[in-house]
């Protein structure tokens, strides 16, 4: 069992909780984009100021989706003492 200290463990537990956040919005955007497959950007000029808004591709949401599901378990992971904590690597000389 490895021991993190508590400054360690509470920027691991707000890194989870903005994770988490980001993870929740990303499916929700998933989900409002399932109805408007067709619809990829928007366009309004009222004179005075332009305005455009694109939407991502669902394959772009799915890949975000999954890479933040991983930095979440590597960081729960590391919360419960498990996965690589610290490592030291010496190069070995041949030869001598």
């Amino acid at each position: 069992m490895s021991y993190l200290d508590p400054a360690t463990r509470a920027g691991l537990t707000a890194q989870l909780l903005v994770k988490t956040a980001q993870r929740d919005a990303a499916n929700a955007t998933l989900l409002a984009a399932a109805g408007n497959a067709e619809v990829e950007s928007y366009s309004f000029d009222s004179g005075e100021g332009k305005q455009t808004t694109k939407r991502r591709k669902p394959e772009d949401i799915h890949r975000l989706v999954r890479e933040l599901d991983s930095e979440i378990l590597r960081i729960q992971n590391r919360l419960g003492g498990q996965g690589v904590v610290n490592m030291n690597l010496r190069r070995r000389r041949w030869g001598l």
